[in-house]
């Protein structure tokens, strides 16, 4: 499913406009998320379906970034305190690769792991 989101630098280029596809976004959060110890990706709804949740949902509104998550979290974790830690990654990561500030992360705790 491919996007037609993209976030414009508003620096100015000697060559042009730069645009950053929202994909980006969507692969730097996947990758976080799949590097924090006791969480994944809730995927347990299958494959992706037209009308159904997005595991990984970001968005570009008025150039601004936008992220939705759905997770799973270890039995006996504490989830507000990893939830909080799975923002501050993801934001780093997008900050860090990309130079651009994450406007709002959302999670979604789906489920608990008890393996």
């Amino acid at each position: 499913m491919a996007h037609n989101e993209y976030y414009i630098f508003n620096q100015k280029s000697v060559n042009g406009q730069i645009m950053m596809s929202v994909q980006v976004f969507d692969e730097i959060t996947k990758k976080t998320v799949s590097e924090i110890k006791n969480v994944s990706l809730d995927t347990s709804k299958g494959i992706q379906i037209p009308g159904t949740k997005a595991v990984v949902a970001c968005s570009i509104k008025e150039n601004e970034v936008y992220i939705n998550i759905h997770v799973r979290i270890k039995y006996g974790i504490n989830i507000a305190k990893t939830t909080k830690e799975i923002q501050e990654k993801i934001a780093t990561a997008v900050k860090q690769m990309t130079g651009v500030d994450v406007k709002h992360i959302d999670i979604q705790v789906d489920n608990i792991d008890f393996e």
